[in-house]
C-alpha cells in the first residue's frame, strides 16, 4: 500500500522564532515531526512536539486522513528520545485535552521505562490514552507499515535516541551527537529512498555566549560533505534547523550551497509519495 510523508514539522525543539528571541532565520517553523498517511488512512505520527495540536490539524489537508474512522487523532506514534521536542506534546493526548484511547506508542525499553517512572507521562498510560509497546522493533503496524528504532548516540540525560526508519524507505534522524560516532550512518542512509538529517546547527559559533559542544550536533557542512555521494540516488533533507542555523532562510547563500551539493532543506509541509 501507498502513503505520504508529511514533514510537520522543521525546527529545532524551541521551534523558529524561539520564545523571547523576537525573530529567527527565515519564516516560522514548527518543531521537527513527521507523519506517514497510508492510502488506507492509517496514520503514523514520528516525534509529539509542543506543536502537535497545529500539526495534527494540518494533516486534516491531506485526502487520505480525512477519511479515517478512529476517534483517535492518529493510529500510531513513535519516539526518537525524551528531550523537550520530541516527546512533551503527549499531554495533548490525555484526558485534560484529546482523551485517547489506547492509542499504540512505539518506544524504546528506555523511553518506555522513563514514561512509566515520571508523571504526567505515567498517567497518560496508567489511565489508557498511551498504549506502550517497548522494543526496536521491526514492528509491524498494519496497512503496509512497519517501523525500526535505530540506536544512534545523542545526549542521554533521561533516554536513549533513536532515528526512526519507516517501512526501509525513509530514515528519520532529527538528531545526532555526531556521524562519526555512529558508525553504521552511511550503511543506513544508503538503504534509505528518503533521508531526514539533523541539520541543527551551521556553525560552532552560531549562538554567541553559548558553547555548543554541550549541545552536540554535526555541523551542516559535515553532513554534506561526508553523505553528499550518496544524493544522486536517493533524497537527502535536512531538519531540525535551530532558529539561528542560516540555512532556515531559503535565500541565503548557505541555502543555496546546501541544495547545490545536492541536499534538500525541510520545509513545514513537505510532503513526499511513499510506497506503491
Amino acid at each position: 500500500m501507498a502513503g505520504t510523508l508529511i514533514v510537520l514539522g522543521s525546527a529545532q525543539d524551541g521551534g523558529t522564532p524561539q520564545l523571547g528571541s523576537g525573530a529567527g532565520v527565515g519564516a516560522p517553523r514548527l518543531v521537527s515531526s513527521v507523519a506517514v498517511v497510508m492510502d488506507d488512512g492509517t496514520t503514523l505520527l514520528a516525534d509529539v512536539t509542543p506543536d502537535v495540536k497545529e500539526q495534527v490539524a494540518r494533516l486534516g489537508r491531506v485526502d487520505a486522513y480525512r477519511q479515517r474512522s478512529s476517534r483517535n487523532a492518529v493510529d500510531h506514534i513513535t519516539l526518537t528520545h525524551a528531550h523537550m521536542g520530541h516527546y512533551a506534546g503527549l499531554v495533548q493526548f490525555g484526558r485534560e485535552a484529546h482523551n485517547a484511547r489506547a492509542l499504540p506508542t512505539w518506544v524504546t525499553p528506555s523511553m518506555a521505562s522513563y514514561l512509566a517512572a515520571n508523571q504526567p507521562w505515567a498517567a497518560l498510560s496508567e489511565l489508557g490514552h498511551l498504549d506502550i509497546a517497548p522494543g526496536f522493533g521491526p514492528f509491524d503496524l498494519g496497512s503496509g507499515l512497519h517501523i525500526r528504532l535505530i540506536p544512534v548516540p545523542h545526549r542521554a540525560e533521561f533516554t536513549d535516541t533513536v532515528g526512526i526508519s519507516i517501512n526501509d524507505e525513509v530514515l528519520f534522524i532529527p538528531d545526532i551527537d555526531s556521524w562519526e560516532s555512529w558508525p553504521e550512518a552511511e550503511a543506513e542512509l544508503a538503504r534509505h529512498r528518503v533521508c531526514l538529517l539533523d541539520a541543527t546547527f551551521a556553525s560552532l559559533d552560531e549562538i554567541p555566549g553559548r558553547d555548543l559542544t554541550e549541545i552536540p550536533h554535526p555541523l551542516v557542512t559535515d553532513t554534506v560533505g561526508r553523505f553528499g555521494h550518496l544524493a544522486a540516488e536517493r533524497r537527502l533533507i535536512l531538519t531540525h534547523i535551530n532558529h539561528s542555523n542560516p540555512i532556515g532562510d531559503s535565500n541565503s547563500l548557505a541555502a543555496a550551497a546546501v541544495r547545490d551539493a545536492g541536499f534538500e532543506i525541510a520545509a513545514d509541509q513537505m510532503t513526499i509519495p511513499i510506497g506503491g
